[in-house]
């Protein structure tokens, strides 16, 4: 019998943890929040959810049966364990400089919009971000690498939900508190949540090193 919880429960927290590290789509979800409140804020993050998950659906149907080969999915889940490791590693070294630069590039593409749609900016700000195919590359093969995720289509269609929900969720809660807030936040608390982050990337990474060498 097909395990259904297990492919939307591992799309939920991919989808969450992906979508948490800053940069453009989060400083506008931010700073709208502050601006114009909750729902301009929550649209924006649905929009780049929408966007992500078209990426990340992507990759689920991208793979096929070479995924039977035990050298090529070993292959795969120690180079999961690098990207993981790699990315984990880049957040816990952020620096609060950077998040100028993020916030530059969201306000110049804001800045093309004549009549801004919340929706479509935020799916915009996402889908020209080309590291995500990288990224959902990355997690999709350790999904499969590990059975997570099984090549089926209620399986696949299952964890690109748990995605979008899992996405979705963060900036559900990063626009109601930011929007609650009524101030600007400080980028020390943006550089602490990138490095929390970071932590627990690396944390995965090094849980799934342990699995490598168990198996």
């Amino acid at each position: 019998m097909e395990n259904y919880l297990t492919p939307i429960l591992a799309g939920f927290f991919f989808g969450f943890v992906v979508a948490v590290p800053v940069g453009p789509v989060n400083l506008t979800v931010i700073n709208q929040a502050l601006r114009r409140g909750f729902g301009t804020a929550f649209l924006i993050g649905i929009g780049a959810m929408c966007a992500e998950t078209v990426y990340a659906s992507l990759m689920l149907w991208g793979h096929a049966s070479i995924l039977d080969a035990p050298k090529v999915v070993l292959a795969m889940r120690v180079i999961a364990v690098i990207v993981i490791g790699a990315m984990g590693a880049r957040y816990l070294l952020f620096k609060s400089t950077r998040l100028d630069a993020s916030e530059a590039a969201a306000e110049k593409l804001g800045q093309r919009w004549h009549q801004p749609r919340s929706f479509f900016l935020g799916f915009a700000l996402t889908i020209s971000n080309l590291m995500l195919v990288v990224v959902w590359a990355t997690v999709v093969t350790l999904l499969f690498a590990h059975e997570w995720v099984v090549p089926t289509l209620v399986s696949r269609m299952l964890c690109a939900l748990g995605v979008l929900s899992g996405g979705s969720t963060w900036f559900l809660l990063l626009a109601f508190f930011v929007s609650r807030a009524h101030r600007r936040v400080k980028d020390q608390t943006l550089t602490v949540l990138v490095r929390c982050c970071g932590v627990l990337f690396l944390g995965f990474a090094g849980w799934l090193a342990w699995k490598l060498f168990q198996s």
